[in-house]
């Protein structure tokens, strides 16, 4: 899901609610596990279920985003329908590229203090249920919002507590939920779903390093790497502290790349405190000139949440090549 608009509110998703667990290092670079633990789940008298739970704190976070942005009200029914047809896979009353034009001249138009001239949408709905611009935007809302939440694993919302949501904080209502607590409710929430989406992944990592453990030149650390010497030498290690200066090449389970510095035609430098653990420990084994293969646990990699092209729960598998150290 790679527009701009979902980008938008992805991002706006995370400064109002919560900050995702993951980090901002590029993909070439192996960044710090996130957090996976789950923190408890809150008693809301009003709403029984955690999922009548999210879909009110949903309909809370897209207001309080919209409001920001100068929108003064939202048709609910129309965000609940995006919603819905999104999730019920359902033919789209305006399709994705439509959506994505409206969203934009949208979120234009409400940043503009005076808007002067109304921006033009690029290809313009015929449908009679949308009547004008705003029926249209309020529409692709739903559809953006219901891409988020299916990209994250999600079969549907109740839209009558999103439209709830809404309705609440545009018309300055008592929330149901408190600020706090919609924090804690989106945070259970996206954990259990990712956990979910990640089982197969990390069952499937798991078969493979109990097999994997028992053949020959497989070493097993404390920790649960798994490693082989493909070249030895007899230069320095590095610490924990020091910068070192590799080549590696990254594989799933199958066999698939995901990133290689020997394609890019250029090792990579890094301090070993800003990696993954698998990396952190195992290039600590290591001396200058020799080579390992790792086998990462998702416990010493990305851990249970998606990460870039790494998809939450996978076992990675390293070839690296340490090429120089510098001491710190």
């Amino acid at each position: 899901m790679k527009n701009s608009f979902s980008v938008v509110f992805a991002l706006l998703f995370s400064i109002t609610l919560f900050a995702q667990p993951g980090t901002t290092k590029p993909a070439a670079k192996p960044a710090p596990k996130p957090s996976t633990k789950a923190v408890p789940k809150p008693v809301q008298p009003v709403l029984k279920n955690l999922d009548d739970s999210v879909g009110y704190c949903v309909g809370i976070s897209v207001a309080n985003f919209y409001r920001q942005m100068g929108a003064k009200k939202l048709n609910t029914l129309l965000v609940s329908r995006g919603i819905n047809d999104r999730l019920g896979n359902k033919q789209l009353l305006i399709d994705s590229i439509t959506s994505n034009t409206v969203m934009n001249n949208y979120l234009t138009l409400l940043q503009q203090a005076v808007p002067k001239t109304p921006v033009k949408t690029v290809v313009k709905p015929t449908k009679a249920l949308l009547k004008n611009f705003d029926d249209s935007a309020c529409y692709s809302v739903g559809i953006n919002v219901a891409n988020f939440y299916k990209e994250m694993g999600v079969k549907k919302l109740n839209t009558t507590l999103v439209s709830r949501g809404i309705t609440d904080l545009f018309g300055k209502k008592k929330s149901l939920v408190d600020s706090a607590s919609i924090n804690t409710v989106m945070n259970n929430y996206l954990t259990l779903l990712q956990q979910e989406k990640s089982k197969g992944n990390i069952k499937a990592g798991e078969d493979f390093l109990a097999a994997n453990k028992n053949k020959p030149g497989v070493m097993v650390t404390a920790s649960g790497l798994q490693y082989e010497i493909l070249r030895d030498s007899a230069g320095i290690k590095p610490v924990a502290a020091d910068d070192v200066t590799v080549h590696y090449r990254g594989t799933f389970i199958d066999g698939s790349g995901f990133d290689n510095s020997y394609d890019r035609g250029q090792p990579i430098t890094f301090n070993l405190r800003g990696v993954i653990p698998g990396w952190t420990e195992g290039l600590q084994l290591m001396s200058v000139g020799s080579k390992y293969k790792f086998y990462v646990p998702y416990t010493l990699g990305y851990g249970a949440f998606d990460y870039m092209s790494i998809p939450g729960g996978s076992m990675l598998i390293f070839e690296v090549e340490l090429l120089a150290v510098k001491k710190n």
